[in-house]
């Protein structure tokens, strides 16, 4: 990722990395999800994702090994 420190200290994330940052992030937020919290006001993680990837679960337990099996074929994780 092509994270950026600025003088005062504050990392900036940048370019074309923002985007793989956010898949990242809605992992993580998956995941908390799955224990019954929420990362987001708005829409939940899970129907961003299933929003964006077309990917089908009921649950944030069940979408966790699609989802990542999906960054997997993107190239995002290993």
């Amino acid at each position: 990722m092509a994270i950026e420190v600025t003088e005062s200290g504050a990392m900036v994330i940048t370019g074309g990395e923002i985007q793989v940052y956010r898949l990242l992030t809605l992992r993580h937020a998956l995941q908390v999800e799955k224990i019954g919290l929420r990362l987001t006001r708005g829409r939940s993680a899970l129907a961003i994702v299933k929003a964006e990837t077309g990917l089908k679960a009921r649950t944030a337990k069940d979408m966790i090994p699609k989802y990542e099996d999906w960054l997997r074929a993107q190239g995002i994780i290993e």
